[in-house]
This record gives C-alpha cells, sequence and structure tokens, in this order.
C-alpha cells in the first residue's frame, strides 16, 4: 500500500490500527468473554468479521477453536495473514479479503460462532450490521452464537456550554472575521466527546433495543417517541446518545456501556456523541418533555440488503408542556453524519426550523 491508498482504506493504516487496538475498552471486553467462555470455542468452528490485524481471530485460536475464518474488506488483511504465520497459527486461522456477499463459501462454510467488533457511532452509524446480519444468514448455524448479540441505544438531554463553544460557537469571530456560515456546518454534524454525568440533565431513555439472533434489515431503522425526564434545573444545550452491548450467551451476561455516568479510565472508541441545539432553553425538573426520533440511512434503498449505514440522519422533535396543558416547541432539528462533506442545501435542510435563516 502507498499514501494514496490510506485516502480510502484507512482500516489498513498502522497508526489507525494501533489507536484502535491500544488500551481499548471494547478489546478487554472481547478478551474478557473469550478467555471466561472457552467451552463455546474448544473444537469450534469461528467467524470473525472486520477481523482488522487479527487480534480477535488469534484470541478465539488461543482458546482452542478448530477453525477460524477472519474476513476483512479492507487491505488490512495482507497485515493478518503475517501476523496469523508469526504467530504459528496458519493451521488454525484462515484469512479472506472482501464483504460477506463477495465471497463464495455458501456451501462450504458453516459455523458455531461470529465475533465482530460491529458497533458504530450511536450504535448503527458506520456499524458492521449488515454485514453481520448477512453472515448469519449465510453461515451461522441454528444454535451458533454471535458475539455480542445485544444492543441497546440510550437517549439524554445535557448542558454542555464549553463544548460547545469550543466546537461551535467559536467560527462566531475567527480573529475578527465573522464565519457564521461555519458555524452553521459545524451544527449540523453531531460530535464525539467525553461527556461527564455532571453535564447530564436528564434520566437515560433506551429508545432502540436489538438482537442479533433475531433482528432484521427493517430493525437497524429507527422511528419512535421519545420522552425524557429531567433531573434538576439547567441549560438545555444538547441530546447525548450512548449504547451498550452485552454478551448473553456465557456463564454470566457480560456488558460494554458507553454510559457517561460511568467514567471509564479504559479509552472507547465511539465516547457519546453529542447533538448540538440551536438555542438553548432552561429544562425545569417539574416540567414534562416528549418528541419523536427518527434515526435512519440518508437515502432509502429498494433493497434492504443494500442499507447504507455510512450515510445516516438524525432527527428531532422536541416538546415542552405549558402549565396550561399545551405543548411548546422546543427543538425542531436534524443532523447529518456522513463520511464526506455536506452541500450549502443539506446544511441549511439541517438547521432548526424555528430559528432557520439562510446561508
Amino acid at each position: 500500500m502507498t499514501s494514496a491508498d490510506f485516502r480510502h482504506d484507512y482500516g489498513a493504516h498502522v497508526e489507525n490500527m494501533r489507536l484502535r487496538q491500544k488500551d481499548q475498552q471494547h478489546l478487554q471486553f472481547f478478551q474478557s468473554i473469550i478467555e471466561d467462555n472457552r467451552h463455546l470455542f474448544e473444537g469450534r468452528s469461528i467467524l470473525v468479521l472486520s477481523c482488522g490485524p487479527g487480534t480477535l481471530a488469534l484470541m478465539a485460536a488461543r482458546a482452542g477453536a478448530a477453525h477460524v475464518y477472519a474476513i476483512d474488506y479492507s487491505n488490512v488483511t495482507d497485515y493478518a495473514q503475517l501476523v496469523v504465520k508469526e504467530n504459528h497459527y496458519e493451521h488454525v486461522i484462515t484469512v479472506l479479503h472482501g464483504r460477506v456477499t463477495d465471497l463464495k463459501l455458501t456451501k462450504q462454510l458453516l459455523v458455531d460462532g461470529i465475533i465482530c467488533n460491529w458497533m458504530g457511532h450511536c450504535l448503527l452509524y458506520e456499524s458492521e450490521l449488515v454485514q453481520v446480519l448477512q453472515a448469519r444468514e449465510l453461515w451461522l448455524k441454528p444454535d451458533g452464537f454471535i458475539l455480542p448479540d445485544l444492543g441497546a441505544l440510550y437517549l439524554m438531554g445535557g448542558s454542555n456550554q464549553l463544548l460547545k463553544n469550543e466546537r461551535c460557537n467559536w467560527w462566531l469571530d475567527v480573529y475578527g472575521c465573522k464565519m457564521n456560515a461555519m458555524r452553521r456546518y459545524s451544527m449540523a454534524e453531531p460530535r464525539y466527546a467525553k461527556v461527564k454525568g455532571d453535564q447530564l440533565l436528564t434520566l437515560a431513555r433506551k429508545v432502540m433495543s436489538l438482537d442479533l439472533r433475531t433482528a432484521t434489515m427493517e430493525d437497524l431503522q429507527l422511528d419512535c417517541d421519545i420522552r425524557l425526564q429531567a433531573l434538576h434545573e439547567g441549560y438545555f444545550e444538547c441530546f447525548v446518545l450512548y449504547f451498550d452491548v452485552t454478551f448473553s450467551r456465557g456463564h454470566l451476561p457480560q456488558k460494554l456501556s458507553c454510559n457517561p455516568w460511568l467514567g471509564s479510565q479504559l479509552k472507547s472508541l465511539w465516547l457519546q456523541t453529542v447533538l448540538f441545539v440551536e438555542q438553548p432553553f432552561i429544562m425545569r425538573a417539574k416540567y414534562n418533555y416528549t418528541g419523536h426520533l427518527v434515526f435512519k440511512p440518508l437515502k432509502q434503498e429498494e433493497e434492504l440488503s443494500r442499507l447504507n449505514l455510512n450515510e445516516m440522519k438524525i432527527q428531532i422533535e422536541f416538546f415542552e408542556a405549558t402549565p396550561d396543558g399545551g405543548w411548546n416547541p422546543r427543538v425542531r432539528k436534524s443532523w447529518l453524519m456522513l463520511p464526506r462533506f455536506q452541500t450549502v442545501q443539506e446544511v441549511t435542510d439541517c438547521q432548526d426550523q424555528q430559528f432557520r435563516l439562510d446561508l
């Protein structure tokens, strides 16, 4: 590979591989489960999706797996083959390059378990869920396991003026230059940041539950009513999303959580997802807050098997109950999650409809 390749295949960049593995909470999670549940691996056939440089495949092999298929559509598979050979597991681990639907292994391959670090930001964005569900249908035995197999997404309300000033409001005055257009761009994108418990105003509300043993492609989209309960009064600046995943088939269920109240000392690839609102408002503990949340791919494909979780849109309508029994609209806004730059029209469409101005 050359430096030009990294632009289109960031997963095969050595520095990226280091950052995704060194002292990472999710790898501690996988290692603990595999070591504590060797009975699920000994003499079994295991499929590792998005195998990277081969760490999870080697963990499965060391736990006694009879054969491990390590698959990735990145050129990182070239490195994985070197790592497997260096650890003398080439007789156990077969490294394959390509996507699930590209590999012609339907008849030859039937596995006892699928391992995949499938989680994306907000659980869904840039996740490997489509690959996992496709592999489950093609190759997983009826009584096989998926690690992890359960996922849940949570919504909270927060007050984080310092982060908003740093990420968004900074653009209002850049060395004496007005750059409100840049602020509008920054407000149209979710921010990934480490949120502290004292910056939260509400209890967490579960908005999505996934069971990968039975989930369908339709389940990888979210359209639901929401209700948030305020813990205390404060200036509402943002919505906060985080997720948990669980492996339910072990001796004891084990969970990996991005809950901001936990304050883990280990690193996380995902942190929390912060959605800043245009105008802050005072959230009052005795008021009711309700609304509607949509989290779907930006473009709807006719074939759900082509679901694109790398271009997604979040829409939230949020209302505050008034003393006279009515509802006061507080937020009507969208955020785009894209691997590319947003167009001017996309940014305009994302602005809060109550405070919308033309660029």
